[in-house]
């Protein structure tokens, strides 16, 4: 078939319908007489045959190439083939950059409807390897940037957008930073902001349980945790930049904020204090991800922050029994413990425990998550005694544990560099 008539045929499907998902199918229509040949297009749904994918490239790229330089300026003969051709590019190939930048012109110059050119790719999204490429999520980011106003945008449906995409290729880098963009492009001074990030917060909880060694997800939820405590308190850091000799510099010079004057000091030590039981429990029901120790860190390491920074001082109506007796074995006991340095330390003793307990069994899967959950066990407790300053001679002795499990890790070379 001519590849003229093709271009025709793919551009007519897209100025006469609304489509609602694209893909490629290793099969063409056997339909001659069927208007979209060889296209399928069922219920605003269209397949473009395999076999035809770089002939319609090359010929889309040979017509863009020829009116690109006369740009968007020109007639509206030129603007209508740079319209199309870029169009059939993009859907082929979302890293042309070229193609790309043509379609920004054609924006700027009131030729391509901002909000057409969203939904545009909307549909894009809907074939799993776009999602992948970086170019799309800045062309998206570029028109919400500069030619949607804020009160157009359902960022809702972004949001949605991203969900989907990570759904349909997993551990999707540019996703997730478009979805951490899109936290901070809310305001945190309404009611709306509050329920927006509440939402989010219970959507990410979910997500995580359901994809437990996908640190993406719980770097979304860390984020979502942030925005929300800084709706309690427009000062809240967003700890992205302090580091660890900052939290010892402030240990060491016993330096701590003199008082909060908001008021919502309490929903955010209650925020923080009930993801942390959330995520020991999450390690206690899925041993050996390592995901979940990192995510521990971080709270640890915000819970550490807040007390130095005089959250933990001033929250008052939110309070919890430290004193009273609790059975170390008991599951439920050591979750609930106030996360201070030495039930943090006693958190990862008991899951040392329950590993030598099972790790005996025949189960050979079994056998290796609950090694690996010692050695997670082991690097927390290294990693909080390290971040309150212990003495030198319990982090070598714990090395010294960490080396004996693993040869392959690092603290076998540095226990034998020493």
């Amino acid at each position: 078939m001519e590849v003229e008539k093709l271009y025709q045929t793919l551009n007519k499907i897209f100025d006469t319908h609304e489509i609602h998902e694209i893909g490629l199918l290793p099969y063409q229509n056997t339909q001659p007489n069927d208007d979209y040949y060889p296209f399928f297009f069922i219920e605003s749904n269209l397949g473009i045959p395999l076999e035809y994918v770089d002939k319609l490239y090359k010929y889309a790229h040979g017509i863009f190439m020829k009116v690109r330089d006369c740009g968007s300026d020109g007639n509206n003969e030129t603007v209508k083939l740079l319209k199309d051709s870029t169009r059939c590019i993009v859907i082929i190939n979302t890293d042309c950059y070229s193609a790309l930048n043509a379609r920004k012109k054609l924006i700027i110059d009131n030729h391509i409807n901002p909000i057409k050119e969203l939904k545009f790719i909307d549909l894009l999204f809907t074939f799993p390897k776009h999602t992948k490429h970086s170019t799309i999520w800045f062309h998206r980011k570029w028109i919400i940037q500069q030619h949607v106003p804020s009160d157009d945008i359902s960022w809702q449906h972004e949001i949605d957008i991203t969900r989907r995409v990570a759904e349909l290729y997993p551990k999707n880098y540019y996703a997730w930073t478009y979805r951490h963009w899109i936290l901070l492009k809310i305001s945190d001074d309404s009611l709306h902001s509050q329920s927006f990030f509440v939402d989010e917060l219970k959507i990410m909880k979910i997500w995580v349980q359901k994809n437990i060694s996908d640190y993406s997800g719980f770097q979304h939820l860390q984020r979502c945790l942030i925005r929300l405590s800084q709706y309690y308190d427009n000062s809240f850091s967003d700890f992205y930049g302090i580091s660890r000799k900052d939290i010892l510099e402030k240990i060491n010079t016993k330096l701590q904020n003199q008082g909060l004057k908001n008021k919502d000091s309490d929903s955010i030590v209650s925020l923080w204090y009930k993801e942390i039981q959330f995520t020991k429990d999450l390690i206690l029901r899925y041993p050996g991800h390592e995901s979940l120790w990192y995510h521990l860190r971080f709270l640890s390491f915000v819970w550490i922050w807040l007390k130095l920074a005089g959250y933990l001082n001033n929250s008052i109506g939110f309070k919890f029994d430290t004193d009273r007796e609790t059975d170390e074995k008991s599951h439920n006991s050591i979750v609930k413990k106030w996360p201070e340095l030495e039930n943090e330390l006693e958190f990862s003793h008991y899951c040392i425990r329950q590993i030598d307990l099972t790790i005996n069994q025949d189960n050979d899967e079994r056998f290796e998550s609950m090694i690996i959950q010692k050695q997670n066990a082991l690097a927390f407790e290294l990693w909080i005694s390290e971040l309150n300053d212990r003495t030198k001679f319990d982090i070598k002795d714990l090395i010294v544990k960490l080396a004996e499990i693993s040869i392959d890790s690092n603290y076998y070379i540095v226990q034998n560099n020493k």
